[in-house]
């Protein structure tokens, strides 16, 4: 008895281990994920006892709502310039600052471009309110100086966008930089001797041994960074211009948030939750066909 009672606790061991962490994945993950596709093919607003089957009537609205392809649109412009460049910009500084040679000022420097990382939201997005105030903000006064007249900035159509850009990446690119940071750091010094020795220089050596080495890393920040921007812009976008002005903007993720915390129109935006998924499912598959290929793992 106690022989076949110990196989068996043998056998569900694991079982047990794993069980509190598949439960909370699929609790908070899987289950809103099943919802909100019940809920885009439904007209409920949550207080109602019935919930009315509508098909797809959810996703023709949205695809048809001016709001929506605005939206849209911003979102393809935030992720075409803010994943290149939370790539890019952090990868630049994660290199020039291994190539300082005093300990102390290259640490100082990784404190401070990571700083911003660890600020909440609403602190980043108060001190840029008041850098970008159109009335006695930094930036003016900045313009000022040099007699050029002052810009509305996040108040203008054609500027809005462009703040809620800055801010984001300002927020956000520190982390990307320290993990850069500590794949070149891992990169052996044999290595990069060998390359110089063989007349490589910084550059060639940098695209030649250091990027395929770090590979991975790259490939990490690379789909990271793709699944988390859109969640970045909506949170600056809420703190910074609540989608205005005239919703120039507004991106998908914040129209998803207006549309069921604001107006409780929930299956439009759930709808829109669902198309975000399949968005960023889209992306991220693309990303991991073009990279796959050219990551190399050390044995």
């Amino acid at each position: 008895m106690q022989i076949a009672l110990r196989a068996t606790l043998k056998v569900l061991a694991p079982y047990i281990l794993v069980g509190p962490a598949i439960l909370f994945v699929l609790v908070f993950l899987y289950a809103p994920v099943v919802f909100s596709g019940v809920l885009s093919v439904s007209d409920w607003n949550f207080i109602s006892p019935d919930m009315k089957f509508v098909g797809l009537d959810n996703y023709r609205v949205i695809l048809r709502d001016p709001q929506f392809q605005t939206a849209l649109l911003n979102t393809v412009l935030y992720c075409a310039v803010l994943i290149p460049a939370q790539i890019a910009v952090p990868l630049a500084l994660a290199t020039l600052i291994l190539r300082i040679r005093k300990p102390f000022l290259a640490n100082a420097y990784k404190a401070a471009l990571f700083l911003p990382t660890m600020l909440a939201y609403s602190t980043a997005g108060m001190a840029w309110l008041w850098l970008f105030d159109p009335t006695n903000g930094f930036f003016n006064t900045l313009l000022g100086w040099f007699g050029l007249a002052p810009s509305r900035w996040y108040s203008d159509p054609s500027l809005a966008l462009w703040c809620v850009v800055i801010v984001s990446f300002w927020k956000n690119f520190g982390l990307n930089m320290l993990l850069f940071a500590a794949a070149l750091a891992s990169v052996p010094g044999s290595v990069m001797e060998a390359a110089k020795l063989d007349g490589a220089g910084s550059w060639r050596a940098f695209w030649t041994v250091e990027l395929p080495l770090i590979s991975p890393t790259f490939f990490f920040v690379a789909v990271t960074t793709t699944m988390s921007v859109l969640d970045d812009i909506a949170a600056t976008i809420d703190v910074l211009t609540e989608g205005g002005p005239f919703g120039q903007s507004t991106n998908v993720l914040y129209y998803m948030f207006e549309r069921g915390l604001r107006f409780f129109q929930f299956g439009q935006a759930s709808a829109s939750a669902v198309l975000i998924i399949l968005l960023v499912l889209i992306v991220t598959w693309a990303q991991v066909r073009m990279f796959e290929r050219r990551v190399h793992y050390e044995s």
